[in-house]
């Protein structure tokens, strides 16, 4: 054992949730690049939701001791799970991912270290490359410094939520509420933005498969848990002008996106979502991404 990786097993538990429902073969590349994480003293948790096209047993094929994987065949939902992790978790922190995204390997260091030099932050995310459906890099998430402004959170959810890694403390304190589905980040931001401390680190340590990816009757669902939101926390956050302006913004997206779909161009919608890719950033994201890609996963 290295130096590194012995000083890493003194260091805290990081648990690394991933819930997953029928994901495919993009829990692999997810699964790769938490083993290529350089801080090495992690428990990954994979909470199956009831999947049926064969991911399940794939997980239960890796051989590693840091690996617990959950099922008991169910489709609970997102939210159940989010919180199922946060009981089932042993570290002292959580990281947050989806399954069909990847992690940079210097993700869950960099952001325990933020975390650790300063005990009075609860949450800390990232900046991401934002990959299309076949996992090619397709643009810049989340690179400007700083926090969001209540309207900003409101507006645009602006934390990345697969990429926040907190305390397990400050999730089991403040769990997901299942009356706003698609929209329980936003949720669980918006109340505790004013009670817990948040900070963002300006760099692209997540790989989110964003582009390309607009489904139309769960985009509606997310905007319909979007508006429970403002109604509920707008007034107190931003007033009732900017809370109506925001519920209209809001209506008029449901609107634009049924009728983008008509026509097939439903992908559209997220194409202001995120910067365009620099030649620096697209070489730096393809090297690491070929790096991930080939980091080998015990019992695979």
């Amino acid at each position: 054992m290295s130096r590194s990786q012995d000083s890493d097993m003194l260091a805290p538990v990081v648990t690394i949730g991933i819930p997953f429902f029928n994901p495919g073969s993009y829990i692999e590349d997810a699964i790769r690049s938490v083993f290529a994480q350089t801080y090495t003293n992690w428990e990954l948790i994979l909470i199956d939701d009831g999947s049926q096209d064969g991911s399940l047993e794939r997980v239960r094929s890796i051989v590693d001791p840091r690996v617990r994987v959950i099922s008991d065949g169910k489709n609970l939902g997102l939210v159940d799970r989010l919180n199922q992790i946060a009981q089932l978790a042993s570290g002292q922190f959580i990281a947050r991912m989806d399954a069909d995204d990847l992690m940079h390997p210097e993700r869950i260091a960099k952001q325990l270290k933020l975390l650790q030099t300063h005990p009075e932050l609860d949450v800390v995310d990232t900046g991401a490359y934002i990959l299309d459906m076949k996992g090619n890099p397709a643009g810049l998430l989340g690179l400007k410094p700083g926090l969001p402004t209540p309207l900003k959170l409101l507006k645009r959810g602006e934390i990345l939520h697969p990429s926040v890694l907190a305390r397990k403390k400050w999730f089991v304190e403040n769990p997901y509420d299942p009356v706003y589905p698609r929209a329980e980040d936003r949720e669980l931001f918006a109340r505790t933005y004013y009670t817990s401390n948040f900070a963002h680190i300006p760099e692209p340590l997540y790989f989110y498969r964003f582009a390309g990816n607009v489904r139309l009757k769960p985009y509606l669902s997310s905007y319909s848990s979007e508006r429970k939101v403002l109604l509920r926390y707008g007034p107190d956050m931003v007033g009732w002008p900017w809370t109506f302006a925001l519920y209209a913004r809001s209506l008029v997206k449901s609107g634009i996106l049924i009728g983008l779909s008509w026509f097939g161009l439903e992908q559209n919608v997220t194409r202001r979502s995120y910067e365009s890719l620099d030649e620096q950033h697209q070489n730096e994201a393809v090297i690491v991404l070929e790096r991930i890609r080939k980091q080998h996963v015990p019992g695979w």
